[in-house]
């Protein structure tokens, strides 16, 4: 009994090593989360809360999604984000409609320099867009939420470094392109999740609708898709033994 009792122990005791390697997303680091669970409050605190324009809770891959219906639906940010030297989004999406046209994920409202849009292209494309950037304004990724990709859940990262002058796409978890791009920093004044000035509106559901202050690795943006904002938080692996310890004695 006395070797099986070490035994766990020290397995609990490698587990708790690895996830303080692995787990890197804290909280400050969050600059605000929309999960959707049944209304479009930003979790973080940080007091980014939507202002809710239509739109249903329905099930989503993490708990719920907010479903828009591509004409009139969309979530308003009232409160300006900041300026950003990096930044990641991350979010879950399937998208039901509106095939070739724009259909926006964030876009700050207006159009000046600094201003961030991140939306579909009507290439069909994820589009990133800082206005006045180094290089042009927009950058792409190879993904298009066309065809077969219409109507099924696909989780899309796009992280952006104005220091390393680098933009990624991750889709599904995986390096979709990665491109030498820009070098300003963005801004994220008051926008709209899902709009843009009543028009390139997002018909279909929205899920895990994170934006981080940093560039997120591979293994971060994983961890969100495969496991959502709550449980991704890194939390200090001795309180996690401590928790597991107590029930193994019970």
């Amino acid at each position: 009994m006395f070797r099986i009792v070490i035994f766990v122990a020290s397995i609990i005791l490698i587990l708790g090593i690895n996830m303080h390697v692995s787990a890197e997303i804290t909280e400050d680091m969050i600059v605000a989360a929309w999960l959707f669970d049944g209304d479009a409050k930003d979790v973080t605190g940080n007091g980014f809360d939507g202002v809710q324009k239509g739109g249903k809770y329905v099930d989503g891959q993490i708990g719920q999604a907010i479903e828009l219906n591509g004409t009139s639906e969309w979530i308003e940010i009232t409160e300006r984000m900041g300026s950003f030297e990096e930044i990641t989004f991350s979010h879950w999406v399937k998208c039901t409609g509106r095939d070739g046209g724009w259909r926006v994920f964030f876009n700050v409202n207006g159009w000046k320099a600094g201003d961030i849009h991140y939306q579909l292209h009507t290439n069909n494309k994820v589009e990133f867009s800082i206005h006045s950037n180094p290089g042009g304004n927009d950058t792409f990724a190879n993904f298009a939420v066309t065809g077969g990709e219409l109507n099924k859940w696909i989780h899309i990262a796009t992280a952006y470094s104005a220091t390393e002058k680098k933009m990624r796409f991750y889709i599904n978890g995986e390096l979709d392109n990665e491109l030498d791009w820009g070098g300003n920093p963005g801004v994220l004044d008051p926008g709209r999740i899902g709009d843009w000035n009543n028009s390139r509106q997002w018909q279909g559901m929205i899920d895990e609708f994170i934006i981080l202050n940093t560039v997120a690795s591979e293994g971060d943006i994983k961890s969100l898709m495969n496991d959502g904002y709550e449980t991704s938080l890194a939390v200090d692996p001795k309180e996690k033994i401590a928790v597991t310890w107590g029930s193994l004695k019970k």
